[in-house]
């Protein structure tokens, strides 16, 4: 079964590199120009990733009823994602598999093993209606996993061992317990602001305006092959320290991504010396409309860190310019910079059009609004307005120029 299901994942995989590759040759030859091109790739890939959600689902349900029959819906790992701490509380969410993810990447791994990673990303077995029991030191939570296998639970906040930062999940099963480490970001009493940022085009370069680059990046490689955006890791981790140069300023990644790619991007933000934060993804199983995650999410951070300023970071490719001025608008005291990343820098193109138009309906709200083109733009407004202190531009300028002369997919593609 186990043979069978691995070529099953290779030809699922070719066969979606290959539609996406069509796609990418029938974009090209428009006659309505690039931008028309772009926004056709871009709108192609989401309606490939809903409709492969879909045929998974499906083929889910199917492949859930033939493993209980045979007794293979055993419970054997612990999801447990990285957590967060307010003033008051801590929140943790996590999810029961049958089957243990991918271990990460490998210095020698190739495209195949890219390749089958991807698929067993995927096809995960979760575990549903179990019982977990969640401790924070004399904290226990006793919750049971959704249909999708997810939990989540909310504790306290412990006034004496505030800096303590795991909360440990466990499944009881008949021979042994099942046990997983939820790792919090603990808040600094010192932080300056919370910063939020989004992942695809934000911190990850996806090559989203060339869907064969798009393809190759996603199916064929790794958390070790993929690159980041130039001076990303130096310009978050300035941030996190922030204006005084030693608070530690908490970094949340929120991203329209599945759970299903939290080891990848969890596994990038740690090679590439991201600073360490949770990454709050997307059931899409159940969360088919991809604007009600990010903008309820965002609210909830907001009220959770209530005494907290805010800078938010996306990109253009997206819609995190208007989910990020729908909640300044709301916060406009709260909000001290939104920054969005130019995912076409070279081009005018209709994105620009219409991040600009954001900008400009948002400016009676006060809030600093920029449309930038590297990380070096950020870090320079950044300096401006009292975010960073000057001294921090030359490393992000330094390290901006490094991570240029790193090849990227394309660039070897070329």
């Amino acid at each position: 079964m186990t043979e069978k299901m691995n070529t099953l994942c290779v030809l699922l995989a070719l066969a979606t590199l290959t539609v996406m590759a069509g796609a990418h040759g029938i974009a090209r030859a428009s006659e309505e120009g690039k931008e028309e091109s772009v926004s056709w790739q871009k709108a192609f890939a989401e309606k490939a990733a809903s409709s492969l959600n879909d045929v998974a689902g499906f083929a889910e349900t199917r492949w859930r009823q033939f493993s209980d029959a045979m007794g293979f819906h055993t419970p054997r790992h612990i999801a447990a994602y990285r957590g967060y701490a307010t003033r008051d509380a801590v929140y943790v969410q996590g999810r029961l598999l049958a089957n243990r993810p991918y271990g990460g990447p490998q210095d020698d791994d190739h495209w195949w093993d890219n390749l089958k990673a991807t698929y067993e990303r995927w096809e995960s077995d979760e575990i549903p209606n179990a019982r977990m029991r969640l401790e924070y030191l004399d904290q226990t939570k006793n919750v049971v996993t959704d249909d999708e296998g997810y939990y989540s639970a909310e504790f306290a906040l412990h006034e004496r061992y505030p800096e303590s930062d795991f909360v440990t999940a466990k499944h009881a099963l008949e021979e042994r317990v099942l046990t997983g480490s939820h790792h919090i970001s603990v808040l600094d009493e010192e932080a300056e602001f919370l910063l939020i940022s989004d992942v695809d085009d934000t911190i990850i370069h996806t090559g989203i305006t060339n869907l064969l680059v798009a393809a190759q990046l996603t199916f064929l490689n790794n958390a070790k092959t993929r690159k980041p955006l130039a001076g990303a890791g130096s310009l978050y981790q300035s941030l996190a320290r922030g204006h005084q140069g030693h608070a530690v300023n908490p970094v949340i990644y929120l991203s329209n991504s599945s759970w299903n790619m939290y080891d990848l991007l969890r596994d990038f933000i740690d090679l590439n010396d991201l600073p360490r934060g949770p990454l709050l993804l997307r059931d899409i199983g159940r969360e088919a409309d991809s604007d009600n995650h990010k903008t309820e999410t965002l609210s909830n951070l907001f009220r959770r860190y209530e005494h907290l300023p805010v800078v938010l970071i996306g990109d253009s490719g997206q819609h995190d310019a208007a989910y990020y001025s729908s909640i300044a608008a709301k916060y406009p005291d709260r909000v001290k910079a939104i920054y969005i990343r130019d995912i076409d820098p070279a081009e005018n193109s209709e994105y620009d059009v219409k991040i600009d138009a954001i900008i400009h309906r948002n400016e009676q709200n006060g809030v600093p609004f920029v449309r930038v083109q590297s990380s070096v733009q950020i870090a320079e407004h950044a300096v401006n307005i009292g975010l960073l202190p000057e001294g921090a531009l030359a490393s992000i300028e330094e390290d901006t120029k490094k991570d240029k002369a790193r090849e990227t997919v394309a660039e070897k593609a070329e």
